[in-house]
């Protein structure tokens, strides 16, 4: 009997041992649970983080480009509703050219009256007995034609001063702005539409 009665004892030794033995591994298990479940949050957190960090730079570079293109549309409609008008206006109004147009108009003028007043002395001498010359013509001696090719070329070779302003903004990458202060400024004080 004291044989069973060890057994027995040992068998609730090691009963009590395995049990004892469960409740630590349970322990260990819900500890590598929670362990493991803190790395899995960790992960799933910096993940999301991470996510919602592209998810704010696409955002932002998609304002950025709505911006962009917001300010590329408002610089085409100036520079189609402003801008062209107010180049075309620079070189139209500008001294240089008004006055090389004015020569080449006269010089034009002149070589158009040379030439009818020639071609009217060939149809008279033809009919008269009497030849008449250009003696009598304000333009006598004036060679016309080449009066007129030297103010065309001198048209075809003009500067305009003011260009060169113009030029300087357009090869800016902010031309319109740039193009904008050049021409605001000269509108509200003179107000004509902004011309240089």
């Amino acid at each position: 009997m004291k044989e069973e009665e060890a057994r027995h004892m040992t068998a609730v030794k090691e009963l009590a041992d395995a049990k004892i033995g469960r409740s630590r591994m349970a322990k260990i298990i819900e500890e590598l649970k929670a362990e493991a479940r803190e790395i899995i949050l960790g992960d799933v957190n910096r993940c999301l983080e991470e996510a919602e960090a592209r998810a704010t730079k696409v955002a932002e570079e998609k304002d950025d480009l709505a911006t962009m293109n917001a300010q590329l549309v408002a610089d085409h409609a100036w520079m189609r509703d402003f801008g062209v008008a107010n180049v075309a206006n620079v070189i139209l109004d500008a001294p240089e050219n008004t006055d090389a147009v004015a020569k080449v108009v006269e010089c034009a003028r002149e070589a158009g009256y040379n030439a009818a007043y020639t071609e009217c002395l060939t149809h008279v001498n033809a009919l008269s007995a009497k030849k008449f010359t250009d003696d009598r013509c304000a333009l006598h001696g004036v060679d016309t034609e080449a009066a007129l090719r030297a103010a065309t070329e001198a048209y075809d070779g003009l500067i305009v001063p003011d260009l060169a302003q113009i030029e300087e903004c357009l090869d800016a990458d902010d031309y319109v702005d740039r193009l904008q202060t050049l021409f605001e400024p000269k509108k509200n004080v003179e107000g004509d539409g902004g011309a240089i």
